[in-house]
């Protein structure tokens, strides 16, 4: 963690602020290792230049969340989004996702909600915004080594209903593909939405609850994917993709049968996307109109559904 991150700290548990170690561990212009501590005597140490807050017990399911997650970016997709052929792509579907553009992000402290390897918070701040990238999963070893070389990002281990943030914190926040895979995604929604200020902004993407059959295999499978070994789901969701490549090549009738079998089973020509969507403990679905009450007053709040079944919600909203 760079210095200047421990003026936005406190204590997750007693909202008091937090202090350094007198002396701690510096790797250039970060701190590598080390403790933080608030006058009620509550501890957290600085492991890898990383901040760790995360010390209380999870249940099963959220474990599960966390572990898969942690499995899918440490050991299976640390650098994707990184590589330049893949750049592109991926600036692309975050600016969809959130319903912003780059000039949004420039000259902002922004939270990043559930950064996974780190790939988002790399965008904004190549757009000029000073990143807090914040995941409850091993995902954060990566993240933190992905974006090592950027002053303008640090990395956090905490849990997204145990924020070590004061409330108004930061102009901005995103949470992409993270809110329906913890315990309570309106609860999550709300601690963060807690910590921007006013006239700030706050984009994420959310799974939708799409067409009633797709809903109720989606439930169904997950009953067995989401218990399975990470390597069944795995070997599930490639015969998943394999479909989905071999329609993608066929001309014209291809297309049609991808968009007909999607309104029955969730299934894309990307193994990280199949994965992603069977693997985790968690995963909840929602509509539009409970979205955009989570928003409440806030203003110029945008949310509609995206995907060729309806199955994800894109959302953004300012405090006034």
């Amino acid at each position: 963690m760079h210095i200047d991150l421990l003026s936005l700290l406190v204590c997750p548990q007693c909202r008091e602020p937090l202090t350094l170690d007198p002396e701690p561990t510096m790797a250039g212009e970060h701190v590598a290792a080390g403790g933080l501590r608030c006058a009620s005597g509550h501890q957290y140490p600085i492991v890898n230049r990383v901040p760790r807050f995360v010390q209380h017990a999870l249940d099963a399911d959220q474990a599960r969340t966390r572990d898969s997650f942690g499995y899918e970016w440490t050991k299976l997709y640390p650098e994707h989004g990184h590589s330049n052929p893949e750049w592109q792509a991926e600036r692309d579907i975050f600016l969809e996702y959130t319903r912003t553009v780059p000039s949004d992000f420039k000259g902002k402290l922004i939270i990043d909600a559930g950064c996974g390897n780190g790939r988002y918070a790399k965008l904004a701040n190549d757009w000029g915004a000073r990143v807090v990238a914040v995941d409850i999963s091993d995902a954060v070893e990566i993240a933190s080594v992905n974006v090592a070389d950027r002053p303008g990002v640090d990395v956090v281990q905490a849990d997204l209903f145990k924020l070590p943030f004061r409330p108004e914190t930061f102009d901005a926040a995103y949470s992409v593909g993270v809110l329906h895979h913890t315990p309570d995604a309106k609860g999550a929604f709300m601690s963060i939405k807690a910590l921007v200020k006013r006239g700030g902004w706050f984009g994420i993407f959310i799974h939708g609850q799409g067409n009633r059959v797709l809903y109720f295999m989606n439930r169904k499978l997950r009953a067995w994917t989401s218990r399975a070994s990470y390597r069944t789901t795995w070997n599930f969701s490639l015969a998943l993709t394999g479909a989905g490549k071999i329609l993608e090549k066929i001309p014209m009738i291809g297309p049609m049968l991808y968009i007909m079998g999607r309104q029955i089973l969730f299934f894309s020509p990307d193994q990280h996307n199949n994965f992603d969507h069977y693997s985790a403990g968690f995963a909840s679905f929602h509509r539009k109109e409970e979205i955009r009450g989570w928003y409440g007053d806030w203003d110029d709040v945008a949310v509609r559904y995206a995907g060729v079944a309806t199955e994800s919600i894109y959302a953004r909203g300012t405090r006034p």
